[in-house]
């Protein structure tokens, strides 16, 4: 009997003008402020990283502030449902919480305006925490996201060292992460250990 050969189907996701278009739905389909912490690839889209698109939007649920049954009515009416059913291929929100969650919490005046509409906010952490949330995997494509945010601005090892400790256990103590954070000091020797 013949083998029958595979056939993969690559989904591209929503690029930058896609993404604003979803947030606008939503933000003109709730009834109630909501703010959204979110990091992963959503972020950097909104961050403007050329060509970065993303079939999810990671939202950091415990550092979130919106009425979920609102905001999960007019995610659905924006097409981008929240936590569907596993098998799903299409666009949508994954609702993190804290179990899962590789992200260090915003403090006040450390949280990045990535884009405001009538009702919804949409934010992120800074820049060191953006990087420390990445090296829970630290793939091709994160390592992507990591140089991009080094293009933009100058980083010093002590505040990704700072970043990482900053993270919720168990990972600010993960032996991948920390393994993963000595890679990037290889990958990019350039950084200084402190900023002047």
């Amino acid at each position: 009997m013949l083998a029958t050969p595979s056939t993969t189907v690559i989904i591209a996701g929503v690029n930058k003008t896609q993404l604003l278009d979803h947030l606008s739905k939503i933000d003109a389909g709730l009834t109630a402020p909501a703010s959204l912490c979110i990091y992963g690839s959503a972020a950097f889209i909104l961050l403007d990283e050329p060509d970065r698109t993303s079939l999810d939007v990671d939202v950091a649920a415990p550092y979130s502030d919106a009425n979920f049954a609102d905001l999960s009515r007019a995610a659905v009416a924006a097409g981008l449902p929240i936590n569907p059913a596993p098998d799903t291929s299409g666009e949508h929100i994954e609702w993190i919480q804290a179990a899962r969650l590789c992200l260090a919490p915003p403090t006040a005046g450390r949280v990045v305006l990535l884009w405001q509409g009538a009702r919804l906010k949409i934010v992120t952490v800074p820049p060191p925490d953006l990087i420390a949330s990445k090296l829970i995997r630290y793939d091709e494509l994160d390592q992507a996201d990591i140089a991009y945010l080094w293009a933009q601005q100058p980083l010093a090892w002590t505040d990704i060292a700072a970043a990482v400790q900053r993270l919720p256990e168990p990972f600010a103590h993960d032996p991948v992460v920390r393994d993963n954070l000595a890679n990037l000091k290889a990958d990019f020797p350039q950084a200084p250990e402190h900023m002047p």
